[in-house]
């Protein structure tokens, strides 16, 4: 049982954090892409983390969805 399934707003609070994350990585490896900078290593490392959590986030997502489409 997944502790998050009866904590909705939890959930809600966490996708929100996860993709805003996401978006700031990103945002900053295109930074430093276009400044044709080296990528320094704690993006590197930050990147390859964010990309591990977001199987756990992934799955969190798809066990909360209902299996009655209707």
């Amino acid at each position: 049982m997944n502790p998050l399934a009866d904590r909705p707003d939890i959930r809600a609070r966490v996708y929100a954090a996860f993709w805003l994350v996401g978006l700031g990585l990103g945002g900053t490896q295109v930074g430093y892409a276009a400044a044709e900078s080296g990528q320094p290593t704690w993006l590197t490392v930050a990147l390859a983390v964010y990309a591990f959590l977001g199987a756990g986030v992934g799955y969190t997502a798809q066990a909360n969805v209902p299996n009655d489409p209707a």
